[in-house]
């Protein structure tokens, strides 16, 4: 490789495919779905399980404040434009955008776990694979660059992204009759980490480019990257071949880390109240010095980085090797149940605590148990740009050989058929199959898995709910 361009090109597309993790917020109360324990280790399935690689756990989580197609797209004559067509005003364009736009990526891929019970005490361990990927971007910029003026724009956006393997050991017990605590410890490999500063930035309103002039810093660390290939003159120089694939970029990997989660749950009122508390992904990965890249974005004339800017833009830190915390969330979740726990009625609070934001999610529910093997939950999430109309739901199937789970945390009830929308690009075939978009919904959450269920622990089978 003989220019860096072409792996940071393929390294942020990497990153784009979306942290961890993906959370389903609707599956907190939902006793029988083993994705709990990523929420809250000391909420436990009601029997043990083999997840196997890929299909058990996916996860896919898109939370924003601002990013719905009715902010994004308008309807003028007959037909859908984006915001920065000439026919949406201004004015019309940046109503529906907060002061700051925050956006939350994150993809989750389970690619093994297994659960037991010895007794009343409960293990868990695995492997998951986990993207994340943050960005904060000013309202005052999307309307500069809805309406450019020539001048130096100089309100910055940052963006961050990772990439790294989630080895974990977890378990929940009894402290009392009434009480659970769980823990689980995670050995994390990082595959790679890039972060983005914008400083300011130029364009004109005469210019067909989207960025004249674009100025700040960015840094970039993976283990098939040695700052040693660097020469003074700016260019990175490497005989091997890379293609920034998954399998490439495992390859050397030499950066490494740490987290724990934490959680509790009480049972009061004969079990009818639960209250519970959690904080995961307290943790942080060191990056390692030798694979460490940064350099400063300068002026570009044509709105892109072309070969001679590359040159100047490479650079080793002066102190190489630097370290990053995990995406911590906090959990706080109270349900209340009637007619023997086959309803409850859930409230949940979930605040992530990124490297350039914190925003907190409401999630009020109804859960449904009729079963032991059976349970339903509808849901609805408050803040964070989430309007009413918007709901989630979720389906676990749990008997004693499998366990199946359908969840979703944002379900739009006004949606557009995508072939209404104008193409992204000349090649783009989003119009084929006809599909709907949600209109008003800001966030996207998905989780979906097949499971291995075995193992029904005694005390549990003492259940009055017959199976």
């Amino acid at each position: 490789m003989k220019r860096l361009l072409p792996l940071l090109v393929a390294a942020l597309a990497f990153a784009g495919l979306t942290e961890a993790a993906a959370q389903s917020r609707t599956s907190y109360f939902m006793e029988g779905s083993y994705f709990r324990t990523e929420l809250n280790p000391a909420l436990v399935p009601t029997r043990g399980y083999l997840a196997l690689p890929l299909i058990s756990g996916f996860g896919y989580n898109d939370s924003s404040n601002y990013n719905s197609l009715e902010n994004n797209y308008f309807y003028k004559d007959d037909k859908y434009v984006s915001g920065l067509d000439d026919r949406v005003s201004a004015g019309e364009y940046l109503a529906g955008f907060p002061d700051v736009c925050r956006r939350d990526l994150s993809e989750t891929y389970n690619l093994l776990g297994v659960g037991f019970y010895a007794k009343r005490t409960f293990w868990n361990f695995g492997v998951n694979g986990r993207i994340t990927s943050q960005t904060t971007t000013p309202k005052s910029m999307l309307g500069y660059l809805k309406s450019p003026d020539g001048t130096l724009f100089e309100e910055g956006t940052q963006g961050f992204g990772s990439a790294f393997l989630d080895v974990y050991l977890g378990t929940s017990f009894p402290v009392t009759r009434w009480m659970n605590v769980g823990v689980r410890a995670k050995f994390l490999v990082g595959i790679l980490d890039i972060g983005l500063e914008v400083e300011s930035l130029m364009t004109s309103p005469e210019s067909n480019d989207l960025v004249d002039v674009l100025r700040g810093r960015w840094r970039i660390n993976t283990g098939i990257l040695d700052n040693r290939n660097v020469t003074p003159e700016g260019e990175y120089v490497d005989n091997d071949e890379h293609d920034g694939s998954l399998g490439d970029l495992l390859r050397n990997v030499n950066s490494y880390g740490g987290a724990i989660d934490l959680g509790a749950e009480a049972r009061l009122l004969d079990n009818h109240l639960k209250l519970s508390l959690a904080v995961t992904d307290l943790g942080f990965i060191r990056w390692h010095p030798t694979s460490h890249l940064c350099g400063e974005l300068v002026e570009s004339e044509t709105g892109s980085i072309n070969e001679s800017t590359t040159k100047e833009m490479i650079s080793v830190p002066e102190k190489p090797g630097y370290t990053t915390t995990l995406n911590c969330s906090l959990n706080v979740g109270a349900e209340y149940s009637i007619l023997n726990n086959h309803i409850g009625f859930g409230v949940l609070s979930h605040t992530k605590f990124g490297k350039s934001m914190t925003y907190t999610e409401l999630t009020a529910s109804i859960n449904f148990r009729p079963t032991n093997w059976l349970s339903a939950t509808v849901s609805h999430t408050f803040f964070n740009g989430n309007r009413p109309g918007i709901f989630g739901a979720a389906l676990n199937i749990h008997p004693a050989v499998i366990n199946i789970f359908l969840g979703v945390d944002f379900i739009d009830t006004k949606y557009v058929l995508n072939y209404d929308l104008p193409p992204l690009s000349d090649s783009d075939v989003m119009a084929y199959p006809p599909m709907p978009v949600a209109k008003s919904a800001t966030s996207v959450n998905v989780y979906a898995g097949v499971g291995i269920n075995f193992g029904r622990p005694k005390h549990l089978k003492s259940d009055r709910r017959k199976e």
